[in-house]
């Protein structure tokens, strides 16, 4: 369901994605999910569902200390956070799709083709739909952002439309990234915010 009648019947699915679902894809979940509910956007989860899941999942890993941290001082809710592993039937139920990187975008799309329509690295979603006006229901807004694909330039550095993992590595780099992360979660919690209905 891609129209006004498909936010009758469910509520607009949100997926980030990342590798190991730890770090990156947790964080985006954690702080959309605060900044809409703040918003009153998600009404108990009716509205929007926001979910995440990575492409490289492992049933050890948990998230990082430091991602608990930043999820915490961005007004986030890391608590009862469970790594799951990205797979065909995930994508399919998601209506917007964020990744962390271009790799990360093109697993989806290998997963499931027709994705690739709904289907945005975090800083490439929050540069087009800051060209966007708000939109009718939250599934054209989607659809907005894709048509300005063609007609956004891109930025000059390719990798600028991609997060870097933090995993493993120093502390700034942790603090850099869930700053990034943030800038683009206001972005994007913005628009969703904006457009459609709340019911």
């Amino acid at each position: 369901m891609t129209d006004a009648t498909a936010a009758a019947t469910r509520p607009f699915s949100v997926l980030f994605v990342c590798t190991g679902n730890i770090c990156r894809s947790a964080l985006g979940a954690q702080l959309l999910k605060a900044r809409l509910d703040a918003a009153g956007v998600t009404a108990g989860g009716h509205l929007i569902r926001v979910s995440s899941a990575g492409t490289g999942m492992q049933p050890e890993l948990v998230m990082p200390p430091e991602v608990v941290e930043q999820s915490r001082r961005f007004g986030g809710d890391p608590s009862g956070h469970v790594p799951r592993q990205l797979n065909r039937d995930i994508v399919a139920d998601a209506d917007l799709i964020l990744t962390a990187t271009r790799e990360h975008r093109s697993d989806v799309a290998r997963l499931l083709p027709r994705a690739s329509r709904v289907t945005f690295t975090v800083p490439q979603f929050a540069r087009l739909i800051a060209e966007t006006e708000p939109a009718a229901d939250l599934w054209e807004l989607v659809a907005s952002a894709a048509a300005e694909r063609g007609l956004v330039p891109p930025p000059a550095n390719p990798e600028d439309d991609d997060i870097e993992d933090p995993y493993r590595r120093s502390s700034e780099t942790y603090n850099r990234v869930g700053a990034q992360i943030n800038e683009f979660i206001d972005i994007i919690a913005k628009n969703l915010d904006q457009s459609g209905d709340r019911r």
